[in-house]
């Protein structure tokens, strides 16, 4: 029998060249040696014109810059540094229109300084020394021997690199979130995080990440995002305990400044500027079922079959790699995609589509923008142009350098042409794909307009999900716009939905992928879920597996997936009988997700809310990384114990009730121990709540819709 080859944590390391670290190179911000760091010094000139107010502005090296500032929103102000005098950019590939039209901001100007007003917001410049003061935003001004420990504002210099930063005060009160889909605590005060799109490599417990955004929100009323694709580094309390800093690799700054008196509010704002996800289809709501991978029909059918068999209600299966005639990662170190279909494995795939269409079953396809040296569609691609070149010469290599080329999705041709094989997918009646990897982008690569990895490294992950999901939407229409994407950038949070990647088998996997989730809500990403069971490693025990499952089941989203089988039978009777009740449990409380759903496409908050989001005048709801909110009514505390049996948890302010069991009534405001068995976790509702369910499970979304009922609490 042929041995099957599987991802393990093995596969990836060895997949590197060994004189290049996976890790980044965070040394701190300020106060390296070699190192220039020239300050805004004061104001020496302004003036104001439609709405902007312009600023030239001294650096310490008594040379030039210009600052200007200009309101886009109520509560948005968009902040540029540079050292040349410029036209602000009306455009980003990231979030589309940046400027509108300015009617109501005034100035107000003496000696000291300058006030700039817009709708309720007032915005002080201190001429000399240079300040800026929004509310409780500051930047850093906090000196120690005569010297600031942190910058505020300016530029580092080093070998003719010019990287501007920007740091703020930080209060005693101030607690803060964002950072995208990043893995320590939720609550960054104290951390440090390095922005930059990056193929995990099987680990959820490092700063590695897939969805890191330069975006930054405080519990005082304000929040900050970074418009660049460049990479950064954030420093949050960090070296200067009472401040923030965030330095980026683009000559240039770009600030969008968020103003709004809670951390709702300032979600709503930056997903006003940055976009929100348009509604998912209810199948995509149900249970997706995969591994890592079905390497025939039969095993696929097999997890079809068994789902209906087991009474599981689901509504979608993923066919990874291998429905592909080649699967290239044990060929060249890494995944790559040629379309070319594997019939030996997967004969007749639209007829595949049909067959598990009519069981209630989409399907998802792995696909993937590397196209491997040698093959058909390599060959095209190159001919036509269509590949990322090489400042060294050629066509680009991955990061590190395997043999592949990258679709260039800035050339709108090269778009165009890779999206036709998408849509010839969904045409055969594929319902969804799952767009992996893309973070891989060397930072010398050059695109067609001769722009360097340096800036679309991160970019790259936003424009590679934007055609998956514009390939999909051509085909199947609006009502089922869907991607199933790994990473993500700025923006991305507009094409639902989203996975944490390659998380690792383990109980701290469990724990971390939490964390990330959370954390990627309060960046935007509202869409989210996780493998259950962690994707690499050796097969999770059972006890970890269904207390997996019991946290999947409760997500944005729900998937299972695996290096190994996931199937809930391979663990056992009691994860089957589990699997069975937490899976009805959702498809019933459907039309309470399909509410949650739509409020994140109306006001961009997440289905999966940490704690501060939906308590945020509550003290204490800061440091609560292990329970969250189901939407703004349903507190989830999943168990990440091995060999736990009862749940300590925090209840807010309030009457709560307990979902499953009749009659239970707890008082808020306090923690409290409850009991959580091998077959359930706490689920707690909101007192005075009228919850919208489903009367029974349906057996997937596109059986006859069952009879809502709403039950009291």
């Amino acid at each position: 029998m042929k041995e099957k080859k599987t991802y393990d944590t093995q596969s990836y390391a060895s997949q590197f060249s060994p004189d290049q670290s996976i890790y980044f190179d965070d040394s701190r911000i300020f106060h390296r040696n070699g190192f220039e760091y020239n300050n805004v010094k004061k104001i020496k000139s302004s003036s104001f014109l439609d709405g902007t107010l312009n600023l030239k502005v001294e650096l310490d090296d008594g040379g030039d810059a210009f600052i200007m500032l200009s309101w886009r929103t109520e509560d948005t102000l968009r902040i540029t540094l540079s050292r040349q005098k410029k036209p602000l950019p009306e455009h980003s590939t990231l979030i589309g229109e940046l400027i509108e039209a300015c009617t109501t901001s005034t100035v107000q100007e003496d000696d000291t300084e300058i006030k700039f007003v817009f709708g309720s917001n007032q915005v002080v410049l201190r001429k000399h020394p240079f300040q800026i003061i929004a509310g409780y935003f500051s930047l850093a001004n906090d000196q120690i021997a005569g010297e600031y420990p942190v910058s505020p504002l300016g530029f580092r210099q080093h070998l003719g690199q010019q990287s501007p930063y920007l740091s703020w005060n930080i209060s005693n009160d101030e607690f803060f979130y964002g950072l995208g889909e990043k893995w320590n605590k939720v609550e960054k005060t104290s951390t440090k995080s390095t922005i930059w799109c990056t193929d995990t490599c099987g680990s959820n417990t490092t700063d590695l990440s897939y969805k890191p955004y330069p975006l930054i929100f405080s519990t005082k009323g304000w929040g900050l995002l970074n418009l660049t694709s460049y990479k950064g580094q954030w420093e949050i309390g960090t070296f200067s305990y009472p401040a923030g800093s965030f330095l980026t690799e683009d000559p240039e700054l770009d600030v969008f400044l968020f103003l709004a008196p809670t951390l709702k509010g300032l979600l709503n704002a930056y997903t006003r500027l940055a976009g929100r996800p348009l509604m998912p289809p209810k199948w995509a709501l149900g249970v997706w079922m995969s591994r890592c991978a079905y390497e025939k029909y039969d095993e696929a059918k097999e997890a079809v079959d068994g789902l209906i068999a087991h009474d599981i209600p689901a509504d979608v299966i993923h066919l990874d790699p291998i429905w592909m005639k080649t699967h290239y990662y044990f060929k060249i170190g890494v995944d790559a995609c040629d379309f070319v279909r594997n019939d030996e494995g997967f004969p007749d795939l639209p007829n595949i589509f049909k067959e598990f269409r009519e069981k209630g079953f989409d399907t998802c396809l792995w696909i993937n923008p590397y196209l491997p040296e040698g093959s058909e569609i390599y060959g095209i691609a190159s001919e036509n142009g269509y590949l990322l070149k090489s400042l060294k010469g050629g066509i680009a290599r991955l990061s590190h350098g395997e043999p592949v080329g990258m679709v260039d999705f800035t050339n709108p041709k090269a778009y165009e042409w890779w999206k036709g094989y998408l849509r010839e997918l969904f045409i055969d009646g594929a319902g969804v794909v799952k767009p992996d990897y893309g973070d891989r982008v060397p930072e010398d690569a050059v695109n067609n307009d001769g722009m360097t990895g340096l800036e679309l490294h991160n970019l790259y992950m936003h424009l590679y999900a934007k055609a998956s999901f514009e390939a999909c939407v051509e085909v199947r229409g609006e009502e089922n716009g869907m991607v199933w994407r790994r990473s993500g950038f700025i923006g991305s949070q507009r094409y639902p939905g989203t996975w944490a990647g390659d998380t690792q088998a383990t109980w701290e996997g469990l724990k971390h992928c939490m964390r990330g989730g959370l954390s990627a809500g309060m960046s935007g990403e509202a869409f989210w879920t996780s493998d259950i069971g962690g994707f690499v490693g050796a097969k999770p025990s059972a006890e970890l597996y269904i207390r997996w499952m019991q946290f999947g089941m409760l997500n944005g989203l729900t998937r299972f997936h695996g290096t190994t089988p996931r199937e809930p039978w391979h663990f056992g009777d009691i994860a089957v009988e589990n699997t069975r009740h937490y899976a009805k449990l959702r498809y019933r409380l459907l039309p309470y997700l399909m509410n949650c759903a739509k409020e994140a496409t109306q006001t961009g908050m997440p289905m999966m809310r940490h704690m501060k989001l939906e308590f945020q005048d509550q003290p204490g709801m800061e440091y609560l990384d292990d329970q969250y909110m189901l939407g703004s009514d349903l507190l989830i505390a999943p168990v990440i114990l091995e060999g736990a049996l009862t749940r300590t948890l925090f209840l807010p302010e309030g009457n709560w009730s307990t979902l499953e069991e009749e009659g239970i009534l707890y008082e808020g405001g306090r923690y409290v121990t409850t009991a959580a068995p091998l077959n359930r976790i706490p689920i707690f509702v909101r007192g005075g709540v009228s919850l919208p369910m489903y009367e029974t499970a349906p057996r997937n979304t596109k059986d006859k819709e069952p009879a809502i009922i709403y039950k009291m609490f």
